[in-house]
């Protein structure tokens, strides 16, 4: 079992203009099953004016790709793709499924001697021709939870005590 995390987000536009007042918070959880190799992603985000949309997906790594794929547990508009690299970092890409565009991509990376969180999602759009364009980035620092903050589900339920926050994750 993993961690929950929680933290805030800074919103930057397609511009590079930081969006001050565009408040987000969320959470998110990566629970991996070495023997099975199964992965389990929670996440939760809350906008500003309350409301909180919650995804979760899940899927099996294979022998023969170093790219795992992750479905909606229940049925979504996207899927995604995660790859490892060691030691600290994973890269996903959000893919439409009826397209197989790619909406985001995003890295997470361990910082601070596992304690914290870094992802950064980068928006993928059009420019309605064929042109990519990059149409806003989030930037999360997220930390371990504490029992009062709540776990990726959005609840102020208890959070688990592994030690081994990232196990599998980040080949730690």
């Amino acid at each position: 079992s993993g961690h929950d995390l929680v933290g805030d987000c800074r919103y930057v536009d397609a511009t590079l203009r930081p969006i001050a007042d565009l408040k987000l918070t969320g959470g998110i959880r990566y629970d991996l099953d070495t023997v099975s190799s199964a992965c389990t992603l929670s996440s939760y985000l809350t906008f500003p004016n309350g409301q909180s949309r919650r995804v979760e997906m899940a899927g099996f790594q294979t022998a023969d790709s170093p790219v795992m794929r992750l479905e909606g547990v229940e049925e979504g508009p996207i899927y995604m793709m995660v790859s490892e690299l060691y030691p600290d970092t994973v890269l996903v890409n959000e893919v439409e499924t009826m397209s197989g565009k790619v909406v985001m991509t995003t890295s997470l990376s361990v910082v601070n001697g596992g304690e914290e969180l870094v992802m950064v999602s980068h928006e993928v759009g059009t420019d309605g021709m064929v042109r990519t364009t990059i149409d806003g980035h989030q930037i999360w620092r997220l930390k371990k939870a504490k029992k009062e903050d709540g776990d990726a589900e959005g609840d102020k339920e208890d959070v688990t005590k592994d030690n081994d926050m990232f196990r599998g994750t980040t080949g730690r």
